[in-house]
């Protein structure tokens, strides 16, 4: 065999030949980033929505609640038409707390939507005549008309 015919030896410097090493891998990070700031990104404008959409509801569910609580008081006395105001000197103590219960609730509803707000008002001059035992307050009584009618209508 001539020098011609003979395979080259192998040539362990072959694989430190800086044209035939493979390129550093593609760094990730800028994709990490963009994928983190789109999820915290999307999460804001998510619960912004949905912090929005809920007050008007929470609002709704409030004043229901407080007409719910107020009818489950049961009955409030009127002394206005010449009964003995001795003969009512209180409510019981759980439809005092049933009624200031929706007064503040309906406080809460008038918070998120002005349209509750003759409820709001007529709930805590209810409120100031049941916490007094007066009874035979004219303004008072007026107010329990009231509230009894912004219940009906829902």
């Amino acid at each position: 065999m001539t020098a011609l015919d003979t395979p080259p030896l192998p040539d362990d410097d072959r694989d430190t030949d800086p044209d035939l090493e493979p390129p550093p891998p593609a760094s990730r990070r800028p994709l990490v980033i963009a994928a983190i700031a789109g999820f915290v990104l999307g999460g804001c404008v998510l619960g912004l929505l949905w912090g929005l959409s809920g007050q008007r509801a929470g609002a709704n569910v409030d004043a229901a609640a407080a007409c719910a609580a107020f009818s489950r008081a049961g009955h409030i006395p009127d002394t206005t038409g010449g009964v003995d105001a001795a003969q009512f000197t209180r409510m019981s103590d759980d439809a005092v707390h049933r009624v200031t219960g929706a007064t503040e609730l309906a406080k809460a509803a008038a918070t998120f939507d002005g349209n509750y707000q003759p409820l709001a008002k007529s709930l805590d001059a209810v409120n100031k005549m049941v916490l007094s035992s007066r009874f035979d307050n004219r303004d008072g009584q007026a107010a329990v008309v009231q509230v009894e009618q912004l219940c009906a209508r829902g």
